[in-house]
């Protein structure tokens, strides 16, 4: 079986360029997949569906091999389609030509388009970034962030939200992450200033979030009546935390969003009762999304780090 002699361009030297050379007597890629398709399946329809091409296409391309080898690579018959021994040939060369390609094939590469909160961002999830793309490899995430608690997927820009929450969503398949709960934070020096809780109605309060229902709920937890304590009021749990460590008041938060300002002793906890008002963060991906290979992965590798 020996390849046909292509017919070259007047005035083209081929020693220049061996390689154009060598590519002017190869057999396409197209037409060696549709020899092992056809091979494998007995039948041009089914290799056709196999490689989303029409019958027609995988014909011609079978019969520009037979040109080029100038030999017949199948037998047709009402049965089916089977290999001649040149055929066979040709199959097992396929194989390994094709075989090497994938293994050389760059891996594309998967995107998840993930949004969360502003502070989890910064205090919980940056530091975990480089051990979450070790547990995700060949994916890549696109991180971006929002105020809300409610997780909606109005347009096509987001592929699975973090939120604070019940964990009850119409419609949603929402994933637990860990609970939340709340402690006061400050300054070490104000914090040795208080000997009670009750020294909190002396302080300033710095709510995060409108209403300050939190800190209510904390301080009857510890039967305090501060009502006509002083309070300052911010969009996010870092701006009051942030305002905490600067010495303006104390802040209510959760020990994980203040992981590292604890651990270096820019902010103390004076008093350990913790407020768990049954909220959650949550992994949140609308129901028909959880099918999601990546999604699967993104869920298993949070909850390893959570």
């Amino acid at each position: 079986m020996s390849p046909k002699a292509s017919n070259v361009e007047p005035g083209y030297d081929d020693d220049a360029y061996p390689l154009t050379a060598l590519l002017r007597t190869q057999p396409s890629m197209a037409g060696l997949q549709a020899l092992v398709a056809v091979a494998r399946l007995g039948s041009l329809n089914k290799a056709a569906g196999q490689l989303c091409r029409t019958q027609g296409a995988v014909s011609r391309q079978i019969q520009q091999l037979e040109r080029h080898y100038q030999t017949a690579l199948f037998l047709r018959s009402t049965s089916g389609m089977q290999l001649t021994a040149d055929g066979v040939r040709l199959l097992d060369v396929a194989d390994k030509v094709l075989s090497l390609l994938a293994a050389h094939a760059r891996p594309v590469a998967e995107s998840i388009r993930l949004r969360l909160p502003s502070t989890l961002a910064l205090r919980w999830f940056l530091p975990r970034q480089h051990a979450l793309q070790q547990l995700l490899p060949g994916v890549t995430l696109a991180i971006s962030t929002s105020a809300s608690d409610e997780p909606l997927f109005a347009g096509d820009d987001v592929d699975a939200m973090i939120v604070r929450g019940s964990g009850v969503w119409p419609g949603m398949h929402a994933l637990p992450l860990f609970a939340e709960q709340l402690t006061p934070m400050c300054r070490p020096e104000l914090a040795t200033a208080m000997h009670s809780a009750h020294d909190l109605a002396t302080q300033c309060l710095l709510h995060a979030g409108v209403g300050g229902q939190a800190w209510q709920a904390w301080l009857a937890m510890a039967g305090v009546a501060a009502d006509a304590a002083p309070a300052l009021q911010f969009d996010s749990l870092e701006g009051a935390l942030s305002a905490a460590a600067m010495g303006y008041g104390v802040a209510l938060g959760d020990p994980r969003m203040a992981q590292a300002r604890l651990a270096s002793g820019e902010l103390v906890r004076p008093f350990a009762p913790l407020l768990d008002q049954g909220l959650a963060y949550y992994l949140v991906l609308p129901e028909q999304a959880q099918a999601q290979a990546k999604l699967r992965r993104l869920a298993g590798a949070l909850q390893a780090l959570a």
